[in-house]
């Protein structure tokens, strides 16, 4: 068995091997280059299955709308593929884990949870130790949750002064979520009252912030923002133009297409747009910009702060809309509603959305590597090793080089923390310990 120095020897060692790369975006070529008379060429180099709208039941439904209506928004076709009653890849399968086509970092160990408990802790303790409301937006599993519950637990937080708010828009999740969280397989009713066994925390769903108490409030939103529908933008030698989604009905599949004429958002946009002089490719989510803002209204009237994790950018990348199977990178039009669909988040974006409410100020974005460093993932990995066997080890080190290396999740995740002004320190993770 390793001894404790050995192992952190080793950690060290492992950090900076080379590995496997899940988490790079697919940043594709211009559209003459990415239209779906391409789609059988792509399909033998990478293996993507394309759906037509005589095998997908959701290509058909949105080949009718398009045929009737016209080409669709990519922020349409986002909210078909992920949120359809009938279709939709979040309405319909099981997405987390190793079963899923993605995983996600509090899917990998248990540590992850735990050091983010300890940025909550933190962060409440700045404000006086008043009724604490630990809101998390787009809760997966309930993992993440339920790791941070367990340590509030450890550290005593009473039941009186702790209130749990889970934000999720999927009846099916909302399910997975009660099973993790509560022991039990129901479809939660929204802002019923529920108590969670062996602490008694108060536990509600929600899908609007409104439903939320008066309380210094903790939202943390781990990977939410990637799976809001995105708007795309190609400059032309006509200017700016939408990208949109047509139905090729020789093919049977989905394409794009550049707009003929200028759309609602071209014109909403026209003046960001013409601004920008380095990228030709630009992706815009107004849904993303509307709940940061709601987020930063609720922080400035209750207090408290948001602590939000993503793959991103700030402000510099271009084409990163995707899909993902099996955890496997394919294209995003290929199988509507059988592969989850996501775009890297601008975190530029969101820290412009937030400053237009007042009294609220924003640290980062900062890498997860150095997030989770500055929190002691290190250390934590050491602490857990200890009495166990070499392959307990082993797995310890595997889960700790997936967060933080920068061949996986390290570089690629940013994470952003809101606070209310009236915070005058650095929250947890945002500045080195040592």
């Amino acid at each position: 068995m390793f001894s404790i120095r050995q192992f952190s020897y080793a950690f060290v060692q492992r950090i900076y091997c080379s590995s496997s790369n899940r988490y790079q975006s697919s940043t594709t070529n211009d559209l003459a280059n990415n239209s779906s008379s391409n789609n059988n060429k792509n399909s033998s180099t990478n293996s993507t299955i394309w759906a037509t709208s005589d095998t997908n039941g959701l290509v058909k439904q949105l080949s009718t709308r398009i045929k009737s209506g016209g080409p669709i928004t990519i922020a349409e076709f986002m909210r078909e593929s992920l949120l359809n009653p009938k279709y939709g890849y979040y309405t319909r399968h099981e997405v987390f884990g190793k079963k899923g086509d993605f995983i996600t970092a509090p899917e990998i160990s248990q540590m992850f949870g735990e050091l983010l408990a300890v940025w909550v802790m933190y962060e409440h303790s700045t404000n006086g130790n008043n009724p604490m409301q630990l809101v998390e937006l787009g809760p997966g599993r309930g993992t993440l949750m339920n790791d941070i519950i367990r340590v509030l637990r450890k550290r005593n937080y009473s039941d009186t002064n702790t209130f749990i708010a889970l934000y999720e828009a999927s009846s099916l999740m909302r399910r997975r979520q009660a099973e993790t969280l509560l022991g039990q397989s129901f479809d939660p009713v929204i802002t019923n009252d529920y108590r969670i066994p062996n602490c008694n925390y108060s536990l509600i769903w929600i899908d609007d912030l409104k439903q939320l108490q008066s309380y210094n409030t903790y939202f943390i939103a781990n990977e939410l923002f990637d799976a809001y529908p995105i708007h795309k933008f190609q400059k032309t030698s006509q200017g700016w133009k939408e990208i949109v989604i047509d139905w090729n009905p020789t093919t049977k599949q989905l394409q794009y297409v550049l707009s003929s004429r200028q759309t609602t958002m071209s014109r909403l946009y026209q003046n960001f747009l013409i601004n920008i002089k380095e990228r030709q490719h630009v992706e815009i989510s107004p849904q993303r910009s509307v709940m940061m803002q709601s987020i930063c209204k609720h922080i400035k009237t209750h207090g408290g702060s948001a602590l939000i994790g993503d793959y991103g950018h700030w402000g510099e990348k271009e084409d990163t809309f995707r899909g993902f199977r099996k955890h496997e990178v394919v294209d995003a039009l290929s199988d509507p509603g059988n592969i989850d669909i996501t775009a890297d988040v601008d975190f530029e974006e969101l820290a412009l959305s937030g400053t237009q409410i007042s009294n609220i100020q924003f640290y980062g974005p900062i890498s997860q590597r150095n997030f989770l460093y500055n929190l002691g993932i290190d250390i934590r990995a050491t602490i857990l090793a200890r009495n166990k066997t070499p392959q307990e080890q082993k797995e310890i080190l595997s889960a700790v080089e997936k967060l933080v290396s920068p061949d996986y999740m390290g570089e690629r995740f940013l994470y952003l923390c809101v606070q209310n002004d009236n915070n005058k320190k650095t929250p947890a993770g945002f500045s080195s310990p040592y």
